[in-house]
């Protein structure tokens, strides 16, 4: 079978709303979708890192996504989650929180009808973008979490979470 006859199966992903925005995040890096619960705040950490929560014994550095996208911050709201993730960072992995205004739903794309990310006329870096795909008639921003997370953000992370 040549490469063109292949047909790809589509992937699934997990669609989160930010602002007006819907961003995706593959199905497989989804480790739990959690209702918001405290966090314990970090000294001296950037202002979108939120701090440190607990899942089953496991701490979890948190960021808020808004913060990281520049956008500004808002109050938590009854549809406000936190998607937990596990993410390899610089070949390392990693169990790291984001909060997300509101989580939509699980939707399938496939790989045909992704794009790459345009290089103008975003409101944050396209560093952050892997693909823009379609799903029910609105654009579904795919990221790319290894740049989302980059061992710049762990590496403050980890400094804050040092005892001083």
């Amino acid at each position: 079978m040549t490469e063109t006859a292949v047909t790809r199966e589509p992937s699934q992903y997990v669609t989160i709303g930010i602002d007006r925005e819907i961003f995706a995040v593959a199905v497989e890096d989804v480790r739990e979708i959690l209702n918001m619960q405290p966090i314990t705040r970090l000294p001296q950490a950037p202002s979108f890192m939120v701090g440190m929560i607990d899942v089953r014994g496991l701490s979890v550095p948190t960021i808020d996504l808004r913060g990281k996208l520049g956008l500004p911050m808002i109050p938590v709201t009854e549809t406000t989650r936190i998607v937990v993730l596990d993410v390899s960072i610089d070949g390392r992995p990693r169990t790291m929180g984001i909060i997300a205004d509101r989580v939509i739903e699980v939707t399938a794309l496939t790989e045909q009808t992704l794009e790459p990310p345009p290089d103008v006329g975003v409101r944050w870096k396209s560093d952050y973008i892997r693909a823009i795909g379609r799903s029910n008639g609105s654009f579904v921003i795919i990221f790319d979490l290894s740049r989302l997370f980059s061992s710049t953000d762990v590496a403050l992370l980890e400094q804050s979470c040092e005892p001083s």
